[in-house]
């Protein structure tokens, strides 16, 4: 994403569903591992479009899972890994604001003729890139005077983004496949990463 005025909402689109659908899809496979059965319609509802309680809500299902899985240090080195981010919660928190109302913010200010009282979705990614330029050594001097400089600086800071989203796929895909999750879990496990592509570096594995 280079522009979030132009690429944002495609970004926060396919980001907010198809992080929405592998949690729910996972927290199905804590179900029936729990209850015996797929949950039902009303619970799926009832779980909502919140990502941030939906991945509360996962973190604890793997949690609770650990002592189940075929290699316990490994799991646990996974489930720590996403667990201390402190940039997902960021992340989850912008898609989860896009997916319950942000993608019509423009759109309501348009057929009110008055600015929205809500902090639009742009504004949340901004706090997850701040996030990163305060605590990451190397995004803490940003290059405002150079041009080239800053389109290489905001290009690095967005893979950066990005390949937190993807450690966290990751990690819920291998602890699936551990078995935190149950049999089901390892299946759909399975899944949730292209065989063949080469996972992201975790320290400690």
């Amino acid at each position: 994403m280079r522009y979030i005025s132009l690429q944002g909402d495609a970004v926060f689109t396919l980001g907010s569903i198809g992080v929405e659908k592998a949690m729910k899809i996972m927290l199905g496979c804590a179900e029936v591992e729990l209850v015996g059965a797929w949950p039902t319609q009303a619970t799926l509802r009832g779980w909502g479009h919140d990502l941030e309680t939906l991945d509360q809500r996962l973190s604890a299902a793997l949690q609770g899972g650990l002592s189940k899985a075929k290699s316990g240090g490994y799991a646990a080195t996974l489930a720590t890994r996403i667990r201390d981010s402190q940039t997902l919660p960021l992340i989850f928190e912008t898609f989860s604001r896009y997916g319950k109302s942000g993608r019509f913010h423009h759109l309501d200010i348009l057929a009110t003729d008055s600015p929205q009282e809500d902090v639009a979705p742009a504004q949340y990614w901004e706090r997850v890139e701040q996030r990163l330029r305060d605590t990451e050594p190397e995004f803490n001097g940003v290059p405002f005077n150079d041009n080239e400089a800053h389109e290489r600086y905001q290009s690095r800071l967005r893979r950066r983004i990005a390949g937190e989203l993807e450690t966290w796929w990751f990690c819920v895909h291998r602890l699936g496949v551990q078995g935190c999750l149950g049999e089901l879990g390892t299946k759909v496990g399975w899944e949730l990463w292209e065989p063949g592509r080469t996972g992201p570096s975790i320290a400690g594995i």
